[in-house]
């Protein structure tokens, strides 16, 4: 399947235009049916279909593991997913659950999780501790990946790394969030843990994904871009370290410096 299209633009740079090809990612509705019922309809980018649906329903609480799914079929051309539950689960989507058929954007806002967002039932813990400098080397693994990707323009990538710097999984899509629930799905399909690592994305840090991050039990949580105050007082509240606008040699930490061996009263020096 093609992540991207090709399309004719025209370039205007200085006074000159010029006709050029672009590649365009690839965008697509794409809807989830679980036990007969339309659940739910995304934009999201045309790959890596599976662990979405696995990440999306483990996030809002339909499924805990894939084992809990006794068949996902897609349609043609993968436009639409259609699970069936195990008996014991055919209770999590209740009509009275979640708002059915709303189409959700690959864009900014609420509305890309079902119901309430996820909360920890307590602070993550403390482990692991990092250094700045590790975090830069795993920044860079990211940005050579978005670079050597001739689609990555227009898309979001996220990464979740080991501690000490092993790449785990590296998803991208259209939408910010669907990457972290590609990287979800994906660990469950490989029986991979998320607990205890390192996330990165391209993507703001937004209440959204760091509720996503706490469902992973991702304790560290790091952005090219910027940290929203809502996100911010959520990771105080969820013992969750965020950093935001990891650039260079550079960042701005903005919860729970402690596990990148800075003192709270260090910051404001």
């Amino acid at each position: 399947m093609n992540n991207s299209h090709e399309h004719q633009v025209h370039v205007w740079r200085q006074g000159e235009v010029t006709t050029q090809t672009y590649t365009l990612p690839g965008e697509e509705e794409f809807c989830i049916y679980v036990n007969g019922q339309s659940l739910v309809r995304l934009m999201a980018s045309p790959m890596e279909r599976e662990a979405l649906v696995i990440g999306f329903l483990a996030y809002a609480g339909v499924i805990e593991t894939p084992s809990d799914i006794v068949k996902l079929h897609f349609s043609e051309g993968e436009t639409c997913a259609d699970v069936w539950l195990t008996a014991d689960k055919a209770d999590a989507i209740a009509p009275s659950r979640t708002p059915y058929g709303a189409l959700l954007t690959s864009g900014c806002g609420r509305g890309v999780v079902l119901g309430d967002l996820y909360a920890p039932p307590a602070p993550l813990p403390v482990c692991p501790e990092l250094s700045p400098v590790q975090l830069l080397g795993m920044a860079q693994v990211l940005q050579e990946v978005t670079t050597r990707n001739p689609d990555s323009h227009g898309v979001h990538t996220s990464a979740l790394f080991t501690p000490n710097g092993n790449t785990i999984a590296i998803m991208t899509d259209v939408g910010r969030h669907n990457t972290l629930d590609k990287l979800l799905g994906y660990c469950l399909l490989k029986g991979y843990t998320t607990e205890g690592n390192v996330l990165l994305t391209t993507g703001r840090l937004s209440s959204e994904m760091v509720s996503k991050a706490a469902r992973m039990g991702v304790p560290v949580t790091v952005t090219l871009r910027a940290v929203t105050s809502t996100a911010m007082r959520l990771a105080e509240a969820w013992g969750i370290t965020t950093v935001g606008y990891l650039r260079g040699q550079q960042m701005v930490i903005h919860t729970h410096p402690e596990r990148l061996g800075i003192g709270r009263g260090r910051l404001g020096d």
